[in-house]
């Protein structure tokens, strides 16, 4: 369990829940890193890991179970096409029209829906109390552990060899030229031997599977 700090108020994080439904964090990212916000205060990109339920007496996280990435917006500018979320709102709003002031100053959406309710699979709306605690991970912290996480770039030679029948170097390499350029056509690419910095060669048939030939 992590103690999270929010103005005056003590929040308790607990550990993730082990199982299908709660993945790992992603890049090697840990609880540890989180920080405590009012929702209306989570910047885009944040990681939103949990919310505290409001409740009165001890605030219980309640874990998102994947974590995503935060897209902020008022309700009134969000671009969902009526979700689930947006459709509970409006209901609430539809009984008693005195509330409709209340939406922008109650709730924000920090993650909209992409496709709204339509498609099976979409997620809908992450809509909050504005003032509601939430534990987040910053963008600046998930978008350096996000860039660690990639494999490093290398310099690796590509090479392709092949026999041609011609009168002349120069034209043995126009006819090299010519089937180079027929690949991009044809959809038959050639085989490929690709030497890494170590010197190992690795042969690849894009059309097939890749074999390792070793050093030379």
């Amino acid at each position: 369990m992590r103690t999270l700090a929010l103005g005056s108020e003590t929040l308790h994080l607990t550990d993730r829940p082990i199982d299908p439904d709660h993945p790992p964090l992603p890049y090697g990212l840990t609880l540890d890193q989180a920080v405590a916000v009012h929702a209306h205060e989570v910047k885009a990109g944040d990681l939103v890991l949990a919310a505290f339920s409001d409740e009165s007496g001890a605030r219980q996280a309640e874990h998102v179970p994947t974590p995503y990435s935060a897209d902020p917006h008022a309700l009134r500018d969000c671009p969902c096409e009526g979700c689930e979320e947006c459709e509970d709102v409006d209901t609430w709003t539809l009984g008693d029209h005195g509330r409709v002031a209340d939406v922008g100053w109650r709730f924000v959406c920090l993650a909209p829906s992409e496709r709204g309710e339509g498609d099976e699979g979409d997620e809908p709306c992450a809509i909050e109390l504005r003032n509601l605690p939430v534990a987040v991970i910053p963008a600046d912290v998930v978008a350096a552990a996000e860039e660690a996480a990639r494999p490093p770039v290398r310099t690796y030679g590509v090479m392709w060899s092949a026999d041609f029948e011609a009168s002349s170097p120069q034209e043995a390499a126009r006819l090299a030229y010519e089937q180079l350029k027929s690949y991009a056509t044809d959809g038959w690419p050639p085989e490929l031997e690709v030497t890494d910095e170590a010197g190992r060669v690795t042969v690849i048939d894009l059309n097939a599977t890749q074999r390792t030939e070793g050093n030379r």
